[in-house]
């Protein structure tokens, strides 16, 4: 008997697995709002170039006015103005040698020469102002940005070793104490560079603690509910993201949001402790007895028996793993590029998962940036990727895999490309989000997939790889950012362009819904062409 055949004596989605998803849903969470905690706390806040007294007191007192009028009057004489850009935020005039504001004709213009002053009355307090991000300065925002992603990258390679080999709880724990170590640091950092080391290192961290709960969730519940477990951890990626932007909208202050940030943690800490081991892992490593005690706990917490003879099949099972991994070694993961088949899949699917990576976060920065204020902009574009969550679960279940990511990635693309000649304004962002709407449904799809394509022998390897390069388009997003100071639509013409060819290139896929998960190369080359199809159980995953 397989674990997945026990699993249906003592329930693959009851009771007390219902209590493991939700707790470990919620854990899941810390790594959104510690994701797009920064975007808050590096908004651009409006500015202008310190006048170093343009006008004196006793002009001002001549003109009869007050401090605050005196202020207004100096960046009045002082700062260029144009009716398209209004106040220059980067530039004044030169107003060496002139002697009174009488003499303030013909100024030559000049870069800001005795730093800035800041209008914080809409996004507060911010790393923005603290460290003066603006101007030739504003490129460390985005590249701040990607190092974040590379310390995901580095993250994703060290957690996933560590979670194979010391189990799933152990290395979220771990993953925990790091983010918290270094979101702690975050708060008494004095310079940019050191505040950028201690997000690297939290980034790390914080990818695995999408990663590692995520397989910790479909190995606790049955095969016939992996695919909804997964799409319902989305739902909670969702509300981490909505949650980090309601309270920035409210709060206003990146160091105090940076306190809940760490309390957070704290607060969610004990997860790990209210959770069992998985019990695939401790088969898989052969701690037979400790996964006899899981598997009883979940039957005991579900009302449900343990069926006879279950000790003898999981020794059989721990057996067959045994001889599976030994027969595994005369596979390597060069086996991707050896078979032909696999290999263009492979290619292909590297540019869908670049283009989901890049995409996605580049509509994501420029949401800001639509034409009206940043906070209900950028909750209205976090709250779409419920319903995309939604809708995807049902497209999943019914319609399949390849016609879903075919069409959404070329309406994403589309969609993108049609923003561009629109108005700042509203229009604007009901197409931008749209676009956001449907690269979410056509990313999350991509995770069931791309499982469902590779054989058991080289899966870890195969999606690993795809992971990594959807990092590297992560990484990316923030440098197609700069080029945009340069031209401002490049985000779009960039992410809609990869959209649509990901969206083209995915219509060379196989379909995958209602297949058995190939087990050997030959088996999954063969997906598409061989007609031998099993009844499809992709409803019933959907089905409480």
């Amino acid at each position: 008997m397989a674990l997945d055949d026990l699993f249906l004596q003592i329930g693959e989605l009851g009771r007390y697995q219902w209590y493991l998803v939700i707790l470990a849903s919620l854990g899941t969470t810390i790594c959104p709002v510690s994701l797009f905690s920064q975007y808050f706390y590096t908004l651009h806040t409006p500015h202008w170039c310190a006048a170093d007294n343009a006008l004196n007191s006793t002009e001002c007192a001549l003109y009869g006015l007050d401090y605050a009028q005196c202020a207004e009057a100096q960046k009045n004489v002082t700062i260029p103005w144009t009716e398209e850009e209004g106040y220059a935020e980067c530039e004044m005039y030169n107003t060496t040698g002139a002697e009174s504001y009488s003499s303030y004709t013909n100024l030559s213009v000049i870069e800001c020469q005795n730093g800035w002053v800041f209008d914080e009355s809409e996004t507060g307090r911010t790393l923005t102002t603290q460290y003066e991000l603006v101007c030739d300065r504003e490129n460390l925002i985005h590249l701040s940005q990607s190092l974040y992603f590379v310390g995901c990258l580095l993250g994703n390679a060290v957690y996933g070793t560590l979670s194979d080999r010391y189990g799933r709880l152990t290395s979220w724990a771990i993953c925990i104490f790091q983010s918290l170590v270094f979101a702690v640091a975050i708060l008494f950092t004095k310079t940019f560079w050191l505040y950028n080391v201690s997000r690297v290192l939290m980034g790390m961290a914080n990818y695995a603690l999408w990663i590692v709960p995520f397989v910790y969730l479909t190995e606790v519940v049955g095969h016939n509910k992996r695919m909804f477990v997964g799409l319902l951890v989305e739902f909670f990626w969702a509300g981490g993201y909505l949650l980090v932007t309601a309270l920035s909208w409210v709060i206003r202050d990146w160091f105090y949001i940076q306190i809940i940030v760490v309390v957070y943690h704290v607060v969610l800490f004990p997860i790990v402790l209210l959770l069992c081991e998985s019990p695939r892992w401790l088969l898989a490593v052969g701690k037979i007895d400790k996964a006899e005690e899981v598997v009883e706990k979940i039957a005991k917490r579900n009302g449900r028996e343990m069926p006879k003879n279950y000790r003898e099949d999981l020794q059989e099972e721990k057996k067959k793993i045994e001889e599976e991994a030994e027969a595994g070694h005369d596979v390597t993961p060069i086996e991707i590029f050896r078979n032909k088949t696999i290999f263009i899949w492979t290619v292909i699917m590297m540019v869908i998962w670049f283009a989901h990576g890049m995409t996605y976060w580049a509509i994501t920065f420029i949401s800001g940036d639509l034409g009206f204020n940043f906070y209900p902009s950028f909750f209205i574009q976090a709250a779409v990727e419920v319903p995309a969550y939604v809708f995807c679960i049902i497209l999943l279940a019914y319609v399949g895999r390849r016609p879903p990511t075919v069409v959404f990635m070329l309406a994403a693309g589309i969609l993108c490309l049609l923003a561009i000649p629109v108005p700042l304004g509203a229009w604007k962002a009901v197409v931008v989000f749209a676009a956001k709407f449907c690269i979410s449904i056509s990313f999350v799809i991509m995770f069931v997939y791309s499982t469902e394509i590779y054989p058991t022998c080289i899966r870890g390897f195969g999606v690993s790889i795809l992971v990594n390069i959807s990092i590297f388009g992560q990484i990316m997003a923030p440098v197609v950012m700069i080029i945009a100071k340069y031209w401002p639509p490049f985000p779009l013409v960039f992410g809609g362009l990869l959209s649509m060819l990901g969206g083209a290139l995915a219509s060379f896929l196989p379909e995958t819904r209602g297949t058995m998960l190939p087990e050997t190369m030959e088996e999954a080359a063969s997906l598409g062409r061989d007609k031998q199809r099993i009844p499809s159980e992709d409803a019933a995953e959907v089905a409480l």
